[in-house]
Formats: structure tokens, C-alpha cells, sequence
């Protein structure tokens, strides 16, 4: 209740200088059906990704999820990290494609049916015969 007073009164207070009440803030929403959390989720998101080029993001990221799974069940928990480990193996194939597009060479190997066997090829004295010793 006391969130909800809150927010009116930033919305007022908005509206009263002039500010813009549509532009939504991570702060203020509140989420309440799936379409919020995922546009919540982009929010977030969205307040993340400028910083992905730091050396400490991914630290950042490892500490938020340690954090935001902490009072989950592990049930829950294993489901999150299934569908990260699922983000991570599109990623990796795409990554291996690019690389194997990039690799291909032009000639190939092939197998060679016709010809014969070396070791069955006699030298120029004839036939190979272990009878024959000097």
C-alpha cells in the first residue's frame, strides 16, 4: 500500500513540474502480470547492457543471478539454469557456424578405389615368391 502511495505521489509531483509520467523508470513499475515481469525484464536489461563492454560484467552478472535466485526453490533454480545453458549452446553453435563458414576449403579429400594396393605390387623381377631366394 505504501508503494502504491508513493508512486502516486511521484506521479503528481511529475505531472505538477512538467515531467513526463509515460516514460516508465525500473524504480517506480511495479509488475503484476507476465507481459509486466517481461517488459520489466527488458527494463532491466536495458539499464545492464551499456556496461557489457567492462571488464566486470560478467562478475555483475554471475552476482545478480546468485543474488536474485538466493529464496528460490532448487526446482526453480535448476530451471533457470537450464535455460541459461540453453542461451549458451544456440550461442556456441552459431559461433562454430561462423567459424566453419569461414574454414571451408576447396579441395576435398576423396577416396582412392582404383588404385592398387602397394603391397601386392611385385618389383621388376617378377612375381614375389618366397621360394625363391637368390
Amino acid at each position: 500500500m505504501q508503494r502504491l502511495v508513493e508512486e502516486a505521489d511521484y506521479q503528481a509531483t511529475a505531472e505538477l513540474f512538467g515531467a513526463k509520467t509515460e516514460a516508465k523508470s525500473v524504480d517506480i513499475f511495479i509488475p503484476k502480470s507476465e507481459s509486466d515481469f517481461l517488459e520489466y525484464a527488458e527494463m532491466i536489461s536495458r539499464k545492464l547492457v551499456p556496461y557489457e563492454k567492462s571488464f566486470h560484467y560478467i562478475g555483475l552478472l554471475k552476482a545478480v543471478m546468485r543474488l536474485s535466485v538466493a529464496n528460490m526453490k532448487a526446482a526453480d533454480v535448476k530451471d533457470v539454469a537450464s535455460s541459461i545453458s540453453a542461451i549458451g549452446n544456440e550461442k556456441l553453435k552459431a559461433e562454430k557456424d561462423a567459424a566453419a563458414g569461414k574454414k571451408k576449403s576447396g579441395k576435398k579429400k576423396q577416396l582412392h578405389v582404383d588404385k592398387p594396393d602397394d603391397d601386392l605390387v611385385s618389383g621388376p623381377y617378377g612375381a614375389m615368391d618366397d621360394d625363391d631366394f637368390m
